[in-house]
């Protein structure tokens, strides 16, 4: 069967796969011919490496790929290229030829290879019209050899980057007053300085140079001062990231140096930490501040809710904490419910931007996989770190992506590499060689280059220095510090064909298609093969490619087949293979549905998600769907199961590809069961799930609603402890399906969901009055409420954003009170 399925240049489009869609890709900005006068593109340059020169180059969303020509932005005195190269200037070409490949990666390349001999790097270069060959004279540091990390090249690099740091850190140290900064109500938390100053620390300590032990000493006594106080309180904005970082710096210091001086600092920082975790695990920007939740820790977090790449760092610190022998129950069980929490994603895929589903179309997401397996090894919880680890050596081709930036990509990615052997470490860093060197500037430093789809514009951590994220990588091979590798288990090592596999997995990423183009070159067996590895970014791909080709519906009696198999994997991957066949896989509705009762939860889900993506073919499993969905698991606390039922039936958006299976029509279907399960997702703790269900209250009767009425209005006044970014949807469609039927009671709820000092308060506010205004002159009880609502706004700190908030609020005043036609009203009594 396989043999019959041929391939194809005319790929059918790829509708959507489970949880993630593929997004379409944007029409691409024409690459520009300096030498005729076009202009360079906005934002974005580079740094040219160790030339002392940066240049504009062809890029979309940072990647290069077609770029050919590198025009030249600056030139820096004294540098390199000083009196060779000059602003305007165009660089055609390296080694005598001009650029025939993606000009950055060949500049980095020629880099290496100047280094690695004479220094000598020649250039064709465009200029003024005429085009000639420059050479310019980089110093020879030598080649990096099968032991990069360990050669004399790479001790240059640290020896360079670590003279930089030190000064960097010794005038920021003079710059900040950290007395008054520590003592008012303990650090702020985060800005740039505590992270960019922590980890330099960190690489200074890493680097064992004693020339730099005064240094880190003053810096460890100035964030670690005897009377630290840390309330736990939302005036410490953003605390998560700085206290996560400053107290692994302080624990990795105290078990290098013995100096006990920062005990009590590393004491109190792990305790605040652990008190400020949210009910899930989690953590946010900052922690979940007790006036959040009714003066009790441990319970929702603010702004827009959990952000993992905060919350691991936490989470790594309070291990260390545990190392240095601070130990409190506190603490303890913090630790714990944030290995249950982030644990969940091992063998699953990427840790996600937060309480959301995992990346199973990706090895890494800006250093999150990393960075758990740093901390699962650190805990000797092998097979978690095991998997996160191999994760992080399959993403070398990832790692320029990262949401608002990849500096923490580049922070932890050869750090999660390491727990299984600097074999493993060594062909991940050899494939991102070019990088490193592109990357190095002339002064020993590691400018901040930007991140590949950062989603907030291409340089979102403009002015960061990054020689700290590293030169920690090249410090590996001395392990002085745990998290560079110093309590590492030798009998973990990723070697041979196992080595070879997992590298395998990682090869033709792109951002751009996810790596689907290049599956999609491969055999049928081939691409069978792929949808059973251990990888789930490799089975995506495959899936995805599957569903390019004409005549993908070729395999579905082999994916069949595979969902009986002995092993997992291969039973995820053909759930994977036919999800993505839509609705070309209807044959595979029967088999899929008695997956889900399994044992085992990730197989249910993978089973769910297909069923929901084939579409209408999948409505007989409905019931079966509407069960699972009511059924608690002790293996599933968060009940992510339920989330992916919730969007498969429910969603009418798409946001992870089809629309739910009930989301048009509720015909026919059960309603016992139906508001069982509808009642049981509006008490999910995810607010994104909750949401789903907004579709019923549109396609049900007010009558049919009724027995769903206690259930939706305590969705409406309790917000979901996570997915807070979300959390508002739900409440605001209660509001709005109240207001549809008239229902008195929901003018009240229109203003208590108000909540003016919480995140998302702009457009929860407008829409609650726009919801209010539908009521007309039957809402004149709420006027004084409105009066008051108008005078809060106006004192609010954010009170001049708010501006078109007050307006609407003496806007429906006035239209309250001039309204002249009465609108009857039905109570929930």
């Amino acid at each position: 069967m396989i043999a019959q399925l041929t391939k194809t240049t005319a790929c059918l489009a790829l509708l959507s796969l489970a949880p993630f869609a593929q997004g379409a890709r944007l029409t691409e900005q024409p690459v520009p011919d300096f030498t005729k006068g076009d202009p360079i593109g906005e934002r974005h340059d580079w740094n040219l490496g160790p030339t002392g020169a940066r240049g504009w180059m062809w890029g979309w969303k940072l990647q290069t790929t077609k770029a050919r020509q590198i025009y030249v932005t600056q030139v820096d005195a004294g540098s390199p290229a000083d009196g060779v190269l000059a602003q305007g200037d165009v660089i055609l070409g390296v080694g005598g030829k001009d650029f025939s490949s993606d000009a950055r990666i060949a500049f980095g390349n020629a880099i290496t290879a100047a280094e690695a001999t004479d220094g000598k790097l020649l250039l064709n270069v465009w200029k003024k019209g005429k085009t000639s060959q420059v050479t310019l004279q980089l110093p020879a540091l030598g080649a990096y050899g099968d032991a990069l990390l360990s050669s004399e090249k790479s001790q240059k690099i640290v020896d360079a980057g670590c003279k930089h740091m030190a000064e960097r850190l010794e005038r920021e140290l003079a710059d900040i007053d950290y007395s008054s900064w520590v003592s008012k109500r303990g650090p702020r938390g985060y800005s740039s300085r505590e992270i960019m100053n922590t980890v330099d620390a960190l690489a200074l300590l890493a680097s064992g140079k004693p020339e730099y032990a005064d240094l880190v000493k003053q810096y460890a006594h100035l964030v670690a001062p005897q009377q630290l106080n840390l309330p736990l309180s939302p005036t410490v904005g953003m605390a998560s990231w700085g206290w996560g970082y400053i107290n692994l710096f302080l624990c990795e210091y105290h078990l290098a140096t013995a100096d006990d001086f920062v005990l009590p600092a590393i004491e109190k920082y792990s305790t605040s930490i652990a008190k400020g975790q949210s009910f899930i695990g989690s953590w946010g920007h900052a922690m979940a501040w007790p006036v959040y939740n009714q003066g009790k820790i441990h319970g929702s977090l603010g702004g827009y809710g959990a952000l993992n790449s905060a919350g691991l760092i936490c989470h790594m610190s309070m291990v260390m904490a545990e190392k240095c022998g601070v130990q409190n129950a506190e603490i303890s069980q913090a630790i714990e419910k944030a290995n249950k929490f982030m644990g969940f994603y091992a063998g699953k895929g990427a840790i996600p931007y937060g309480d959301h589903f995992p990346g199973w179309d990706r090895h890494d997401d800006n250093g999150k996989n990393s960075m758990a397996a740093v901390i699962f090894d650190l805990q000797n919880m092998r097979d978690k770190a095991q998997f996160f680890a191999h994760m992080s050596v399959a993403s070398y081709g990832e790692r320029e992506r990262g949401h608002t930036g990849n500096y923490f990509s580049y922070v932890w990615g050869p750090l999660g590499t390491q727990r299984v052997g600097t074999e493993a470490t060594e062909a991940f860093m050899k494939k991102q060689l070019w990088f490193y060197d592109m990357n190095r500037a002339w002064d020993g430093s590691f400018p901040y280059q930007g991140g590949a789809n950062s989603g907030k514009g291409e340089h979102s951590y403009k002015g960061w220095d990054a020689t700290g994220a590293f030169v920690l990588s090249y410090t590996l091979p001395l392990k002085k510090l745990h998290i560079t590798g110093k309590s590492i288990d030798a009998s973990q090592k990723l070697t041979g064909s196992k080595l070879a596999s997992v590298i395998e997995a990682g090869a033709g990423f792109s951002n751009w298609d996810e790596g689907t183009d290049y599956f999609v070159e491969k055999s049928p067996e081939e691409l069978i093969a792929a949808l059973k590895s251990w990888s789930p970014a490799v089975r995506f791909r495959a899936a995805a490619a599957i569903a390019k080709k004409e005549g993908g519906e070729k395999l579905i009696p082999e994916l069949i087949t595979m969902l009986e198999s002995d092993s997992l994997t291969t039973r995820y991957g053909a759930c994977q293979g036919l999800g993505a066949l839509n609705e070309r896989a209807a044959a595979a509705v029967k088999p899929l549905q008695s997956l889900l009762w399994e044992k085992d939860a990730w197989l249910r889900i993978q089973a769910a998600s297909a069923l929901a993506n084939i579409g209408e073919a999948s409505k007989s499993a409905i019931p079966a769907l509407l069960k699972l969905a009511i059924t608690e698991s002790d293996a599933d606390p968060l009940q992510i199961t339920q989330r992916y039922i919730a969007f498969g039936l429910f969603d009418a958006r798409g946001v992870y590809g089809k629309k739910g299976l009930l989301s048009k029509s509720l015909k026919d279907i059960d309603r016992d069961l139906l508001y069982k399960a509808v009642q049981k997702i509006l008490t999910n703790p995810d607010g994104r799930t909750r949401g789903t269900v907004g579709s019923v209250y549109k396609t049900l009767s007010f009558e049919e609603l009724k027995p769903l009425l206690p259930a939706i209005v305590k969705a409406i006044e309790e917000p979901s402890p996570s997915g807070v970014m979300f959390s508002n949807d739900i409440r605001l469609q209660g509001v709005e399906m109240l207001a549809h039927y008239k229902v008195r009671e929901g003018m009240a709820l229109c203003l208590q969901i108000l909540e003016i000092d919480k995140w998302g308060k702009r457009r929860r506010i407008s829409k609650s009055l726009d919801v209010l205004a539908s009521y007309g002159g039957a809402a004149k009880p709420v006027i004084p409420q409105l009066h008051q609502l108008e005078k809060d706004l106006l004192v609010h700190p954010e009170a001049k954003g708010l501006t078109p908030q007050i307006e609407q609020v003496r806007k429906l005043i006035n239209d309250i009170e001039t309204a002249k036609t009465a609108v009857k009203l039905r109570t929930l009594d």
